[in-house]
């Protein structure tokens, strides 16, 4: 294959600029086995690679801001994407020197003498510097933040100035994840001071910028609580830090709405993805009830009462719908058996996919709380709706294999069927290897 021309690959190297980061990474891997053919690939692979190395050298001089920049949750400080990218491309104007010492510190690692994180410094202090001057280079980047908001870049270059204090912080966000003594609850109350110390709304920005390097972002409450020294929701709820406890409280008001608007209907992804928002929701519930001292009557502790018990009532209504699902997508005809009546699969017609997608959704809903249904409330419910759906399902696999040794029926595709559908089913409800039991037997 032919070599990219020097315009192709000039072409290809601004459409790589202007795509967003996790694109260049997937690009990257693509690309990665067409790399020692040789060829037109081979040279996309290696614009990729450059510009993949080229970011990864960018977010490691803009680390503590970077996250800030782009998508995210609308309560949380943020400014545009491509900020970030215009402030390299001033710093590789103005301090071309600067930049490719951070270029050679990063690809020697952190096991090398020199510190980056020095030059890494250094390097968000210029860019801080060029955007308060009037240097054209630093045009783009200023009309970019000028134009997503008034305070935008008076914002920014606060954030910017936070950096050399953001980067030793956030390095220590992996210990103060675990349990917090009295030793790291000082290193992170020294941390807020020292912002504090730099301007008057630096310790609230400082919290930003943690908040958006945290995976877990309503994990921040581990740090105010330790900043704050586990305080009253009353005193919380009034202090600088309050939208940040607020960020979470209204979080899982809105991971409750989406569960409460949960569609069954769409099947077992669907409900899966809904007994996980209410998993983080159960998450967030606890993380405020150990970091901050809730009362019964105080501004954020009446919030969380009732939180928690919406999030027991959805788990358990929905709970409640297995049962007549299970009837619908598994019906039953009624027979006499001893003095009673028993039910027995009914196979006159077709397993219908919309009452099986529904059965399919609670199911997977109700799976996916196993792990986490006895710590937050609603352990004794799942139990007893288990027991109904293993009786169900079991009664309901040993009739149809009765029938299929029988060999009662002359077309045995529909059984066959419902067959596949059960063992799903309880797959669903009690893990991978009953279902793998149930289509065994039907097999042998």
């Amino acid at each position: 294959m032919p070599s990219l021309t020097e315009q192709q690959a000039s072409l290809l190297g601004g459409l790589f600029k202007a795509v967003p980061d996790s694109t260049v990474a997937r690009l990257e891997i693509a690309l990665a086995n067409e790399a020692e053919k040789g060829g037109s690939l081979a040279n996309v692979h290696g614009l990729i690679a450059r510009e993949a190395a080229e970011r990864r050298v960018r977010c490691a001089v803009f680390g503590p801001i970077s996250a800030l920049c782009g998508v995210g949750d609308s309560s949380c400080v943020r400014f545009p994407r491509r900020t970030i990218a215009q402030l390299w491309a001033a710093l590789e104007e103005t301090q071309p020197g600067m930049v490719s010492a951070a270029r050679n510190a990063w690809s020697r690692g952190p096991d090398d003498q020199v510190a980056p994180a020095d030059i890494y410094n250094r390097l968000c202090a210029s860019a801080g510097a060029g955007l308060r001057s009037s240097s054209p280079s630093f045009d783009a980047a200023r009309a970019t933040l000028e134009q997503s908001g008034a305070e935008a870049l008076q914002d920014f270059n606060g954030f910017l100035d936070l950096v050399p204090l953001g980067r030793q912080t956030i390095a220590r966000l992996p210990e103060w994840m675990g349990r917090l003594n009295e030793e790291k609850s000082a290193a992170a109350r020294l941390a807020y001071k020292d912002a504090g110390d730099l301007s008057e709304d630096a310790g609230p920005r400082l919290f930003d910028m943690l908040r958006a390097n945290l995976p877990q972002p309503w994990m921040i409450l581990r740090i105010m609580s330790a900043v704050m020294d586990r305080p009253k929701d009353s005193f919380a709820a009034s202090s600088e830090l309050a939208r940040f406890g607020e960020f979470v409280l209204d979080d899982i008001e809105q991971r409750l709405s989406r569960v409460r608007g949960f569609d069954a209907d769409q099947g077992r992804s669907a409900g899966i993805q809904a007994s996980e928002m209410l998993h983080v929701a159960a998450q967030e519930i606890a993380e405020l009830e150990t970091a901050i001292d809730l009362k019964k009557d105080g501004p954020w502790g009446q919030r969380v009462v009732k939180q928690r018990q919406a999030l027991a009532q959805m788990a358990e209504t929905r709970f409640g719908q297995i049962e007549k699902a299970l009837d619908k997508a598994l019906p039953l005809e009624m027979a006499r058996f001893g003095k009673g009546m028993r039910g027995h699969p009914n196979l006159g017609v077709d397993p219908d996919p919309i009452l099986v997608k529904r059965a399919a959704g609670l199911l997977g809903f109700f799976d996916h709380t196993r792990t986490y249904a006895a710590q937050y409330g609603f352990g004794a419910s799942r139990a007893k709706v288990a027991e109904m759906i293993q009786s169900r399902l079991n009664h309901y696999v040993e009739d149809l294999l009765e029938l299929l040794r029988a060999n009662e029926l002359s077309d045995v595709t529909r059984l066959r069927a419902y067959l596949d559908i059960a063992a799903e089913f309880t797959g669903a409800a009690d893990g991978e290897k009953a279902a793998q039991i149930v289509r065994r037997r039907a097999a042998a």
